[in-house]
C-alpha cells in the first residue's frame, strides 16, 4: 500500500480498502475582476451589517440567525459597483414568515426622541388579534439598533416608542413585523420610513 504525494500524483486508500492514484491539482484561487468584485461586496456586507448580528440572531433564530440575515441583505440590499457599495435599507428584510403583515404603515416623530408608529391590519386566518407587534429602529450614523419585541397587539393600530436620548436630531430607519403570541412564527418585515428626530 502506498499513500501521500508522489511527484504529480497522490495515492490514497479508499474506505473500501482499494488503493487509488490521482493526479495532483494545486488549489486554484481565481482572481478575475468579477470574482474580486464579488468578494469585496461580501466583505462590505459583513462589515456594514456587523451591528445587526444580534438583531438577526433574534429575528431569524428559526432560519439560521445572523448568517441568514446577512445573506438576505447581501442579496437584496447591497447596491453599487465595486468599490463604491451602499446599503439600501428600504429593501432590508429583518424577519420572514408566513403570517400576514400590515398595510398603510407610517411612523413620525412625536416629541423629543419618541416615534409614533401606526399600522392597519385586518384580522383573518393568518392574522390573529392576539398577534404581537415588533418594531425595529436603526440609527445608521451610530450603527445602533433598538428592537421593541411584543410591544403591542395587532389590533392596537398605533404605538409611541421612546428611543435613546443620544439619538436626538439623528435619522432613524423603521420596520414593523408581527409574531404569533407564542413566538413560533413571524410575518415578513415591512420597511416603514426614515424618520428625522
Amino acid at each position: 500500500m502506498i499513500s501521500g504525494r508522489h511527484g504529480n500524483a497522490v495515492a490514497a486508500e479508499m474506505r473500501n480498502g482499494v488503493n487509488v492514484l490521482k493526479v495532483f491539482n494545486a488549489p486554484f484561487n481565481p482572481k478575475s475582476v468579477k470574482q474580486v468584485a464579488q468578494r469585496s461586496k461580501f466583505k462590505f456586507a459583513i462589515q456594514s451589517l456587523a451591528c445587526l448580528r444580534d438583531l438577526f440572531k433574534t429575528t431569524f433564530r428559526a432560519q439560521g440567525g445572523a448568517n441568514y440575515g446577512i445573506s438576505l441583505a447581501f442579496k437584496n440590499c447591497v447596491a453599487g459597483i465595486s468599490p463604491d457599495y451602499s446599503i439600501d435599507y428600504t429593501k432590508m428584510i429583518l424577519s420572514q414568515g408566513s403570517i400576514n403583515g400590515s398595510t398603510n404603515n407610517s411612523a413620525e416623530k412625536s416629541t423629543g426622541t419618541s416615534v409614533m408608529v401606526t399600522w392597519v391590519s385586518s384580522v383573518k386566518q393568518s392574522a390573529l388579534a392576539s398577534d404581537n407587534v415588533n418594531l425595529v429602529f436603526f440609527h445608521n450614523e451610530f450603527q445602533e439598533v433598538v428592537l421593541k419585541e411584543n410591544c403591542a397587539k395587532r389590533t392596537a393600530g398605533t404605538l409611541t416608542v421612546e428611543l435613546p436620548n443620544e439619538w436626538a436630531e439623528g435619522s432613524v430607519h423603521c420596520w414593523i413585523y408581527f409574531s404569533l403570541e407564542d413566538g413560533s412564527r413571524n410575518s415578513t418585515s415591512n420597511y416603514i420610513i426614515q424618520v428625522q428626530l
